[in-house]
């Protein structure tokens, strides 16, 4: 029963943010029934775990979610944004319009730059791209997710911290496994392409296109006359800003958010002619980041309430239990990963959990580490995207569509494919690394 309230109270944060409730209120109901059915004290679990795991998360995530949201304001103001848009379109035509942003968040998200960082730095130039191909602004939350979070963490030599884990635990490097690693991540990618286009298609059939808001006409009538006059920056100097995030994280190593405000000097410098409205600019970029911590923070600490709730440690206990069993250990090993990140809502730690217990007795069995690496990264992207998950409620708000219009297609990009390449990468793993004697 303990396990089926932590369940229960899931399935009420998804049901009330897909009938609209605002997340911060969702989020709470959803603590407050896990509360008191797991016998916990409901006030204090509130007032101090709950609260505990929000503060934490702004802690650590609002200077730099606040410099996300400068770098992607100044980028729509000055023209950057629409230059690359038009770029993308005019050189790939609609088409592709798609394929280039999933592409291009990929390449942001290895070249260093953290998800949330990406989803900002990506969604001007997405809304852009939109629409002028007159594509549905439901599907731009399931694009940029695509992009950020599922095919490039897969790859070998990828920066991100779910590549790196597994070092702590193994003796492995981020290469670990690379022919595993690259064909999931083009299977992922490849599979992802094809059903955002079968929707993009779908929404074309039923004559669904781009919807323009008194928001959006604020955010593009400012660029849409630069481009009407020809004034749009050159792309080459407009994507500048943005390598110069990658490269002072990554060469120079960097903090984060040394890294965006340079790629906001840089911006700022390139572009000072076309920035107008400081006060307005520092205004939206407050009210964006706050949206977007707030709902987060509200998501995020509920795996705080449910990690010290009886269920969860029976769920933990079961998992672990289970991998003790006989079965073959990298298929354990893969779907304990993936049932733990999901309980943690969280790809990190979910892996930093299954490793700790199961690295060591795994590779006394035969267990290649390099596979078992690659297998727990693969698994780690898959059910971290579930509805409480802080990533996917970050790429929603920062796009402005909510749960019930845009969940169900980030759900396919982000679980139900990347659980598809797990399956591929254990079936891959066990015919190349197959266990030693």
């Amino acid at each position: 029963m303990d396990m089926v309230v932590i369940l229960l109270g899931l399935a009420i944060l998804l049901i009330l943010t897909l009938k609209k409730v605002p997340v911060v209120y969702a989020a709470a109901i959803s603590v407050i029934f896990i509360a008191l059915f797991s016998r916990l004290p409901v006030v204090s679990t509130m007032t101090s775990d709950y609260m505990t795991g929000f503060s934490n998360f702004v802690k650590s995530s609002w200077l730099m979610l606040l410099l996300g949201a400068i770098l992607s304001k100044v980028m729509d103001v000055t023209g950057a944004a629409r230059s690359i848009a038009s770029f993308i379109i005019g050189k790939l035509g609609v088409k592709f319009a798609i394929p280039a942003i999933v592409i291009a968040g990929g390449l942001l998200t290895y070249g260093g730059v953290s998800a949330m960082v990406s989803c900002f730095a990506l969604y001007p130039i997405t809304l852009a791209v939109f629409r002028k191909a007159n594509l549905p602004r439901y599907l731009i939350p399931a694009t940029i997710g695509a992009g950020i979070f599922t095919w490039v963490t897969m790859l070998p030599g990828n920066p991100q911290v779910q590549n790196i884990i597994p070092s702590s635990y193994l003796p492995t490097d981020a290469m670990a496994a690379p022919a595993v690693g690259i064909v999931c991540g083009v299977f992922t990618l490849v599979l992802i392409l094809i059903y955002l286009t079968y929707e993009a298609n779908k929404a074309r059939k039923k004559e669904i296109g781009f919807e323009v808001d008194d928001n959006t006409i604020k955010i593009l009538e400012k660029t849409d006359e630069m481009e009407a006059k020809g004034k749009l920056p050159n792309v080459i100097l407009s994507i500048l800003p943005i390598v110069c995030v990658a490269v002072v994280l990554n060469v120079f190593r960097q903090d984060i958010s040394v890294a965006l405000l340079s790629g906001i000097a840089l911006c700022v410098i390139l572009f000072f002619k076309n920035i107008t409205g400081v006060q307005q600019i520092l205004t939206d970029s407050v009210n964006s980041a706050a949206v977007t911590t707030i709902n987060a923070s509200a998501i995020v600490a509920i795996g705080s309430v449910v990690k010290i709730s009886p269920g969860f440690s029976k769920m933990v206990d079961g998992i672990l239990s289970f991998s003790t069993s006989g079965g073959n250990p990298l298929i354990i090993f893969g779907i304990a990963t993936t049932l733990l990140c999901g309980l943690n809502a969280s790809g990190m730690g979910g892996l930093s959990t299954a490793l700790s217990v199961l690295a060591e007795p795994f590779m006394a069995m035969g267990v290649n580490p390099a596979i078992m690496h690659r297998i727990g990264v693969i698994a780690s992207v898959g059910l971290d995207s579930l509805p409480h998950s802080g990533g996917i409620v970050a790429v929603l708000a920062i796009s402005d569509v909510s749960y019930k219009d845009g969940y169900k297609y980030l759900f396919v990009v982000t679980v139900v494919i990347t659980l598809l390449a797990l399956a591929l990468a254990l079936v891959l793993g066990n015919i190349i690394y197959p266990l030693s004697a």
